[in-house]
C-alpha cells in the first residue's frame, strides 16, 4: 500500500506507517477497458479502434487503471463534503438525501449563525464608515454648506424639495451613501456611472468608471468574515459539525446575499424634455458589477471565513491536526498564513516610514489616522507583491498628456511614483521604507522555505507536489493582485481622464510560480537533508 503521508509503499498488513505514524488508509482501485491502438498478436494497428483486430481477430481491449472523477477529486480534497453522483441517483435516494440535510439542519438551528453574525457585523461597520464619511466631507464647512451636503449624501429627499421649490424641477437622487452602496463598494466591486445634464441643444455627459479603487476599504469585510469564522469554528467543535461542509455552505450563503446587495445598489433615472418644459435634460445611471461581487465575496469568504474557522476548530493543535488533513488543504493553510504574515510585515514597514509630524500638521484633524493606514494597506500590498521582483505601474492620462512611472522594490524610479501620488510630504526626507529591500525578499523567501521545511513530512521532495504548492500560493497571490489593480476613468464632454496602478500580469505569475516553488524546495531539501544526517 502507498501511505497517504509519505507517499512510500509498505505491506499491505500495515495499519500504521513507521515513518510518520499516520494511519495507512489502502483505496481499491477501480479499473475500466481502453483499446489497443496496435493488435498485440499480429501488430496490425487498428484505424476504427475496435475490440478486436481487423487482421487476425483477436482481442485488442486492456484492463486500466479507472481516472479518478471530478466528484472523487472534490471527496479528497474536501473530506466531508458528500458530492452525490447525481446521474446514478434514483429519485428516490435523492429525496432521502435532501431530507437528510434538512433534518440536519432542523436539528442544529445555530448552523447559520456564524455566516448571519458575519452579514450583521457587516452591515453595522458600514454605518459607522458611513457616519466617518459625513464627517471628513463636512470638515471645515459652515452650518448652511454642512447642511447642503449631507442633504444630497445622506437624505437627498431634501435636496430634492429644495430643487423643486426653487426651479420647480422634479428629480429622484440616489442615496449614494445608503448602506447597500456601501457595502457593495466595500467589496471593491467595479462601478461604472453615467451622467447627462443640460438644454436640448446643449449637452454636457460624464461617464465614470471606478474598479478597485478603494482596495484598503475591504479589511472591513475581512474583519466581519474573521469574526464569523471564529465563531463557527467554536460551535462546530462544540456540536461536532463537519467543518469543511460548513465553510461551504457559510459561503454559499454569504455570496447569494451578496449579490442580492449589487443588483439593490444599482440605480437609474431619468427626466426627459417634457417633463421639465424643455428646459433640462437629465439621465442619470450606477451599475455595479455582480459578477465582480460573486469573485469578491466567494475569495474572501472561502479565505478568511475558511481560515478563521480552521484555526479556531484545530486550536492550540493546528500542526497535529493538519498532518491528519489532506494535502492541499496543509498546502492551502500555510499559503494563507505565510500571505498575512508578509502583508503585516510590509504594512508595519510602511506605517513606521511615514512623517507623521508632517502629516499632523498638514491634514485636517481626525484624517491623520485614515490617511496613515490607508496608505500603509496600499503601499504595503504593492511592496508584498514586489517582493517577488514584480513591477508596478502607474498611468495617467489627463488632457492629452500621458504620465507613465514604473514602480519596483530595487528600481530607482520608486520616489517617483510616491512624490507625484502621495505628496512630498507622506515620507520623511525621502525615507519609503525602514526595512532594507533585499530584507524585505529575504524574508518572504524564508518564509515559504520554513513551509517547505514543516510540509516536508507531506511531500517528500515529490516535484509534483512542489509544483501543487507554488500553484496554490500563486493563485492566492493573483486574488490579490486582482484586488489591488487600480483603474479610474472619467470622461466628460470629449475630455478623458484616466488612472490606473496595475501589475505586469503574466510576469508577476511567473515569478510568484518561480519564487514560491523554489524557496519552497529549498526548505524541503534542507528537511530531508538534516534527516539524512
Amino acid at each position: 500500500m502507498t501511505c497517504r503521508h509519505c507517499n512510500e509503499q509498505h505491506p499491505k498488513y500495515f495499519t500504521y506507517c513507521p515513518k510518520t505514524d499516520g494511519i495507512i488508509e489502502q483505496e481499491p482501485h477501480k479499473y475500466t477497458y481502453a483499446t489497443n491502438d496496435f493488435c498485440l498478436s499480429c501488430g496490425t494497428k487498428n484505424e476504427e479502434s475496435g475490440s478486436f483486430c481487423s487482421q487476425c481477430g483477436s482481442l485488442t481491449i486492456k484492463k486500466v487503471e479507472q481516472k479518478a472523477t471530478l466528484n472523487n477529486v472534490i471527496s479528497k480534497t474536501l473530506k466531508n463534503v458528500n458530492v452525490p453522483n447525481m446521474g446514478n441517483m434514483k429519485g428516490q435516494e435523492l429525496k432521502t438525501l435532501s431530507k437528510e440535510k434538512v433534518n440536519f439542519f432542523k436539528n442544529n438551528p445555530l448552523f447559520f449563525v456564524p455566516v448571519v453574525v458575519s452579514i450583521l457585523l457587516l452591515f453595522l461597520f458600514t454605518f459607522f464608515v458611513k457616519s466617518s464619511i459625513l464627517d471628513v466631507a463636512t470638515v471645515d464647512q459652515g452650518r448652511e454648506e454642512t447642511a447642503i451636503i449631507k442633504a444630497i449624501m445622506d437624505d437627498p429627499s431634501e435636496f430634492e424639495d429644495m430643487i423643486y421649490k426653487e426651479f420647480g424641477v422634479r428629480l429622484s437622487i440616489p442615496n449614494v451613501l445608503s448602506l447597500p452602496r456601501l457595502v457593495t463598494v466595500l467589496h471593491n466591486v467595479k462601478a461604472e456611472g453615467h451622467v447627462v445634464l443640460g438644454a436640448v441643444y446643449d449637452q454636457n455627459s460624464l461617464n465614470i468608471s471606478m474598479d478597485n479603487v478603494l482596495f484598503g476599504l475591504m479589511f472591513i469585510p475581512i474583519i466581519a468574515l474573521a469574526i464569523g469564522g471564529v465563531l463557527y469554528g467554536i460551535l462546530a467543535r462544540k456540536h461536532n459539525w463537519p467543518l469543511y461542509q460548513g465553510i461551504v455552505y457559510s459561503t454559499i450563503v454569504y455570496v447569494i446575499v451578496m449579490s442580492a446587495v449589487s443588483i439593490m445598489s444599482n440605480f437609474s433615472t431619468r427626466i426627459g424634455e417634457v417633463e421639465t418644459k424643455g428646459l433640462f435634460k437629465i439621465e442619470v445611471s450606477m451599475n455595479y458589477s455582480t459578477l465582480d461581487m460573486i469573485l469578491s465575496a466567494t475569495s474572501l469568504s472561502i479565505v478568511i471565513f475558511g481560515f478563521t474557522a480552521i484555526l479556531t476548530y484545530f486550536n492550540k493543535s493546528i500542526f497535529e491536526k493538519l498532518s491528519y488533513q489532506v494535502k492541499y488543504v496543509q498546502y492551502a493553510m500555510f499559503s494563507v498564513a505565510i500571505t498575512c504574515i508578509g502583508l503585516l510585515i510590509n504594512f508595519l514597514n510602511i506605517y513606521f516610514s511615514l512623517d507623521k509630524k508632517g502629516l499632523e500638521s498638514e491634514l485636517p484633524e481626525g484624517l491623520f489616522g485614515t490617511v496613515s493606514i490607508f496608505s500603509s494597506i496600499y503601499m504595503g500590498t504593492w511592496n508584498w507583491i514586489c517582493t517577488f521582483f514584480s513591477k508596478l505601474h502607474l498611468n495617467v492620462l489627463s488632457d492629452g498628456l500621458s504620465e507613465s512611472v514604473s514602480y519596483s522594490l530595487f528600481g530607482n524610479d520608486k520616489s517617483g511614483v510616491y512624490n507625484s501620488y502621495f505628496l512630498n510630504s507622506l515620507f520623511e526626507e525621502g525615507k519609503f521604507s525602514v526595512l532594507p529591500s533585499f530584507i524585505l525578499v529575504l524574508i518572504t523567501i524564508l518564509l515559504i522555505g520554513a513551509a517547505g521545511y514543516i510540509l516536508y513530512i507531506v511531500h517528500r521532495m515529490n516535484w509534483k507536489e512542489c509544483l501543487i504548492f507554488a500553484g496554490i500560493f500563486t493563485a492566492l497571490q493573483l486574488m490579490l493582485i486582482y484586488f489591488v489593480n487600480i483603474q479610474l476613468d472619467f470622461e466628460a464632454t470629449g475630455k478623458i481622464v484616466q488612472f490606473s496602478f496595475a501589475f505586469e500580469m503574466i510576469a508577476t505569475v511567473l515569478l510568484v510560480f518561480i519564487v514560491s516553488f523554489a524557496s519552497f524546495a529549498a526548505g524541503g531539501f534542507l528537511r530531508q537533508y538534516q534527516l539524512k544526517k
